[in-house]
């Protein structure tokens, strides 16, 4: 009910948002789809927080959405939501901050559901990573609402869209753990042979040749070369051009 409160609103759709741009921030890898755990603090791999810059991208929603004949819709939950509030409830982790995640959560199954040829829009991102990049840009644009902001972000994920269910494959390191698609793996491995880094076969496995690959780029980016395919390494090697 205090995310009504807050959140109680009929939304005239508009298309194209206020362009921004989404900051520089990141995470390590938690999964195929990380999450968030009550309890004041968002779950992540030990040992690391967000502190390695990853990313920066246009925030600008092109795509026309179904709507009524006035271009108008009812937004439910928290995608009325202004970034200012966002960003004061992210800084407290309050009870609304996960109502928020939940709510980011559901529009990206929707999204999975209902959107053709989409198995996954999140490729490799956790939840965590996309709660951290909107505060990045919400700190810069108090005034766009969460639904215009992760409707951009979404849409900046497409091109990489799984478009067909994938096998999970879990990678451990000591107490860090990652859950990754197969075809995931597969596009790091076309990737980093395509920097003259990898020489094996595109297959999805995550072999000692794959994580001696990723430790050299991690070298090349000045990151610390663990090897491991953490959120971080994995945007800058995939989502960066």
């Amino acid at each position: 009910r205090r995310l009504e409160r807050r959140a109680r609103g009929e939304v005239a759709h508009r298309p194209r948002m206020t362009p921004g741009t989404l900051g520089r921030t990141g995470g390590p890898g938690t999964g195929a789809r990380g999450g968030l755990r009550p309890g004041g603090r968002a779950a992540r791999a030990p040992g690391r927080g967000l502190s390695v810059a990853v990313c920066a991208v246009a925030l600008q929603a092109t795509a026309a959405f179904a709507a009524d004949d006035a271009g108008k819709f009812a937004m439910k939950g928290a995608g009325f939501l202004p970034c200012q509030v966002y960003v004061s409830e992210r800084d407290r982790r309050s009870d609304i901050y996960y109502m928020i995640g939940g709510w980011i959560e559901g529009y990206v199954s929707a999204h999975n559901k209902y959107v053709p040829d989409t198995y996954d829009v999140m490729s490799f991102e956790s939840l965590e990573l996309v709660l951290a990049v909107m505060e990045k840009h919400c700190r810069s644009h108090p005034e766009d609402r969460l639904y215009e902001v992760v409707t951009a972000i979404i849409e900046n994920f497409d091109a990489q869209r799984l478009e067909r269910e994938s096998p999970r494959i879990r990678i451990e390191e000591g107490e860090r753990k990652a859950l990754l698609y197969r075809e995931t793996i597969s596009r790091m491995q076309a990737k980093l042979a395509s920097l003259g880094l990898y020489q094996g076969p595109v297959d999805g496995r995550f072999t000692d040749a794959t994580r001696s690959a990723l430790m050299a780029f991690q070298s090349d980016i000045e990151f610390e070369p663990t090897g491991f395919p953490d959120q971080t390494t994995l945007w800058r090697l995939l989502r960066e051009r």
